[in-house]
């Protein structure tokens, strides 16, 4: 395994990551997830598939938490996923 650089971990791609996605409503969060998977993969590496699961709702019920699993080719791929998915009214919270 590649050594830390600057104290942050090198990530070899492509690979698996994991996105937790946080909002209020199930189903508009699914339909974003989708509309940020359409408009930011990169174009060359055509359809993929993903997996997008519940994976929890908060104790009093106002948040529900989703787990999106996807094969990213790059850093740049990887970031500009998880930047479109924060900036979607939707989401409350990517981690």
């Amino acid at each position: 395994m590649p050594e830390k650089e600057k104290g942050k971990p090198v990530v070899e791609y492509p690979c698996l990551w994991g996105y937790k996605v946080i909002g209020l409503d199930e189903d508009a969060m699914r339909e974003a997830v989708k509309l940020c998977l359409d408009s930011c993969l990169n174009e060359n590496s055509g359809d993929r598939e993903f997996e997008l699961g519940m994976s929890r709702t908060s104790a009093k019920g106002k948040y529900v938490s989703l787990s999106l699993n996807l094969n990213v080719q790059d850093e740049s791929e990887r970031n500009a996923v998880f930047e479109a998915l924060t900036n979607r009214p939707e989401i409350v919270m990517v981690i």
